[in-house]
């Protein structure tokens, strides 16, 4: 399901979809698709931000709401991190700014597709000798247990769901504490040092969790220097 007032947008995500193999159901307004979503259950739903009548966030929220579980891609021109983390909150999946590369947007829908059959498990993130097993609500690092609370064991999750990216402050703020806490933007950072001193060799120097100047934190995988190129495909690198 496309859902976005710009018809030069829904032509050329039909016609990139369509050549894959993909049936597509295009709607001009969020009324519009809702009162088709029932009867169309669609596997996946391309969402633009800014429509005629309700916004993206808005309508993730009443999609939820009917307890319809297919993954929600926002596809929009507003790409500032409080933008992204305000989508993801509201219900959203995945995020990707206009203007968008076909072949990545293809990726990021093939991606979602595969986790929505189960294809993969969410609830269990590896990255090297790092684990964290979501169910049982488990963290080990090199085999052994770390003990962290609820709001670093959430922080570490986002980290090793975007293994390699940077994450600024505002969202990972937004993310885990919300949008109504007033607390600042110094708690990020004092839940960044508490989970070093735990998974850090020399918390004074970290190596796992680094800081990116001006811009927030990365996730580095344990098994490459923070110097090298993250390529966001498992086991692979520069």
């Amino acid at each position: 399901m496309l859902i976005d007032d710009d018809n030069t947008i829904i032509e050329t995500l039909e016609y990139n979809l369509k050549r894959h193999g993909f049936q597509t159901s295009a709607f001009n307004t969020g009324q519009s698709a809702l009162s088709k979503l029932d009867k169309e259950c669609p596997d996946l739903i391309i969402l633009d931000w800014s429509l005629p009548d309700l916004v993206g966030p808005e309508i993730c929220k009443i999609i939820r709401t009917r307890l319809i579980t297919a993954p929600i891609l926002m596809l929009t021109g507003r790409s500032s991190p409080n933008d992204i983390a305000k989508g993801l909150a509201s219900g959203a999946d995945d995020y990707i700014a206009k203007p968008f590369n076909s072949v990545e947007l293809l990726a990021r829908i093939q991606a979602l597709l595969r986790r929505s059959k189960g294809e993969t498990k969410p609830n269990r993130l590896a990255i090297g000798d790092l684990i964290l097993d979501d169910d049982a609500r488990r963290v080990t690092w090199k085999g052994k247990n770390i003990d962290l609370s609820p709001k670093e064991f959430h922080l570490l999750k986002i980290f090793m769901q975007n293994p390699g990216k940077t994450l600024s402050t505002e969202l990972l703020l937004n993310q885990v504490w919300g949008y109504g806490f007033t607390g600042g933007t110094k708690t990020v950072a004092v839940h960044i040092r508490w989970l070093r001193q735990k998974l850090e060799s020399d918390p004074k120097n970290p190596a796992l969790l680094e800081t990116v100047h001006r811009a927030g934190y990365r996730l580095n995988p344990p098994t490459m220097p923070s110097s090298e190129s993250i390529v966001h495909a498992q086991g692979e690198h520069e």
